[in-house]
């Protein structure tokens, strides 16, 4: 197992079911026995991250692969059960009786992991670790807890959303922290920028946040802080600060993306464009990966 430097982390971005190149990309690190000492996710991030501390490989690309259809885990049913559009209840649940998550390995990880939650009061980030909150889990399903489509997650008696709605990817975080190696998997290629939210989006935010206001502003300030994020992370990425492995060409699956292969397509590009990155990943990290 190649030795990381202990000042690294591993930063995922979400997007539905454009994790599905993340799942991709880590999947190659499982198998290569590559694990960074820290790791920070957000939404999508953060359900691909728990199977990489699990070291469980494959995991998740079968779960969105053979399950993608099932009411439970996405439809109907997970509404009536969840009160949300995702059945995290059935994905932690009776699902993980099927495809196993290994707990014990997960549990007994030494590996730091964060999960990004939004306060619905605040409209802030806040950061979950693993072994210092309450439910680390529920936390995990709250940073994946996308607005419109889902209830907010009380956790200690507060309200949280999609951590992607205050914060797309943890760079100040993991700054402020002190990390000096930091590595993004991001699930845009590079050049993406949000368009403007439209007034469609306005009205829908407004008939279900107007009494959330500082949350409300997060949603109508999201596509400006997110182009900003990707300004700062382009000089970072060229100055040698950060290495970013993203899609190398647009994303072409939706946020409920029904086409299994267009899931599998992205799994495979995540799986080959780690790979083809793994020697610069390397030098970065000043490692031989």
């Amino acid at each position: 197992m190649p030795e990381l430097p202990k000042n690294s982390v591993l930063l995922l971005e979400g997007g539905s079911f454009r994790g599905c190149y993340t799942s991709g990309a880590l999947d190659v690190l499982m198998e290569k026995d590559i694990y960074f000492p820290a790791v920070a996710a957000v939404s999508a991030g953060g359900l691909n991250a728990v199977n990489y501390l699990a070291r469980q490989p494959g995991r998740s690309a079968r779960i969105n692969l053979c399950y993608r259809h099932d009411p439970r885990y996405m439809g109907p049913l997970a509404v009536l059960r969840n009160r949300g559009v995702v059945g995290f209840r059935y994905l932690f649940g009776s699902l993980a009786e099927k495809e196993p998550f290994d707990y014990e390995t997960f549990n007994a990880s030494t590996q730091r992991l964060v999960s990004v939650v939004t306060n619905v009061n605040t409209g802030r980030p806040e950061y979950f670790e693993k072994g210092h909150c309450s439910d680390f889990i529920r936390a995990v399903i709250a940073s994946a807890s996308m607005p419109l489509c889902s209830l907010p997650v009380k956790i200690d008696g507060k309200p949280y959303l999609d951590g992607g709605c205050s914060c797309s990817i943890p760079l100040d975080w993991a700054l402020e922290q002190g990390f000096e190696h930091i590595v993004v998997v991001a699930t845009q290629a590079k050049g993406y920028r949000k368009p403007v939210t439209s007034q469609r989006m306005v009205d829908l935010y407004s008939d279900f946040y107007a009494s959330h206001p500082r949350f409300f502003a997060s949603l109508l300030t999201m596509d400006l802080r997110y182009n900003a994020l990707m300004d700062r992370m382009d000089q970072l990425e060229a100055e040698g600060r950060i290495f970013v492995l993203r899609p190398g060409r647009p994303v072409d699956v939706g946020r409920f993306e029904g086409d299994t292969n267009k899931l599998l397509t992205l799994i495979n590009e995540g799986r080959e464009e780690a790979r083809e990155a793994l020697p610069a990943m390397g030098r970065y990290l000043g490692v031989e990966l």
